[in-house]
């Protein structure tokens, strides 16, 4: 049966994932964004389904002319025909029921988005099979989703750490005060991983291998007491294979400048409120979103160097996609926030 109501869905389009809530029912969709394509051509495997997670799991298992493609980079659709194929399949698998119209969506954008590139993204989502798109900051719609209060008479602050940025944003009253966008995320977490094992062992390592290092050993600050564990890769002189030992306390260290440069940016844009609103955010503190801040002890180090409370969302990964989905709900209630 053919139903004449919209279904409302919220996308959060990041580089290196794409999460999409439908409803009230959370989150129905977390998949890289990624597709693997025929090299000659440009097209999706699988008569285009290979996308997301399928795509992914072909990563090192493709033959030379086929090649696993990012339709987004640096936050902006970098490939338009590549990302409206990717989302027409992803919103395909989130289809409950068939409609006479597309779904209603709501999509998360960066801070410091252009006009163009804010258009590009309104007519990938479009072209995928949106009825209509509505654009919220990532930073705001995580502050939504995280249980920020962004329409009382208070100022909020919000704080997503992505994979390749960091967006930061101030609200009140459901206006937007101030937005900030730090080109910090995962990517230069692992970057400053790579630089510190090369520095102490002379050692070169992939930056997957940081990745993976971070996200099982890394954090902001002591975890108990210090370990150690190997870590493997070519000799800096010979090129030859070698295994070294690198602490918790050396790990954490290399993340420490990368995370300051997050709250030094923080830092600027506090200053840059006015009295009333800093002394809101004095008591209210920061909240953190994104994979970023799933960092043990990221809270309490960025407290410490900016004085003020933080913490980080129940679910810091999903919280922009679950902020975009209560704005999607009561579109009426939320349209003072987006763009």
């Amino acid at each position: 049966m053919i139903r004449l109501s919209r279904e409302h869905l919220a996308i959060d389009l990041g580089p290196a994932s794409t999460v999409i809530c439908r409803g009230d029912e959370g989150v129905v969709l977390d998949e890289p964004t990624a597709a693997a394509v025929q090299t000659s051509t440009g097209r999706i495997l699988h008569q285009g389904v290979a996308v997301g997670r399928l795509a992914q799991a072909l990563r090192d298992r493709t033959p030379s002319e086929v090649s696993i493609a990012y339709p987004l980079a640096n936050g902006k659709v970098a490939d338009p025909v590549l990302c409206q194929a990717m989302l027409r399949q992803f919103l395909h698998k989130c289809a409950t029921r068939r409609s006479f119209f597309g779904p209603q969506v709501v999509c998360t954008v960066p801070s410091g988005a252009t006009m163009v590139e804010r258009a590009a993204l309104v007519s990938a989502v479009r072209g995928a099979g949106a009825a209509s798109v509505g654009l919220v900051l990532r930073s705001v719609a995580a502050a939504i989703g995280g249980g920020a209060p962004v329409l009382e008479a208070t100022a909020a602050c919000s704080c997503e750490i992505g994979s390749t940025q960091t967006d930061i944003a101030a609200t009140c009253l459901g206006e937007v005060v101030a937005e900030r966008r730090l080109p910090i995320g995962g990517v230069a977490l692992d970057q400053a991983i790579v630089d510190a094992v090369k520095a102490l062992f002379n050692l070169r390592i992939g930056v997957k291998q940081a990745e993976t290092i971070r996200i099982e050993y890394g954090s902001a600050q002591p975890q108990g007491a210090e370990k150690s564990f190997e870590i493997h890769g070519a000799d800096g002189i010979t090129g030859a294979p070698r295994t070294s030992r690198i602490t918790t306390q050396q790990l954490r260290e290399a993340l420490e400048s990368p995370l300051t440069d997050i709250a030094s940016g923080i830092s600027e844009l506090l200053q840059s409120l006015t009295p009333e609103m800093a002394g809101d955010l004095a008591q209210q503190g920061v909240l953190l979103s994104g994979g970023v801040a799933l960092t043990p002890g990221i809270a309490d180090f960025l407290a410490q160097e900016l004085a003020i409370p933080c913490r980080v969302a129940s679910m810091p990964r999903e919280a922009a996609a679950l902020g975009a989905a209560i704005v999607a709900i009561d579109f009426d209630r939320w349209r003072g926030i987006l763009l």
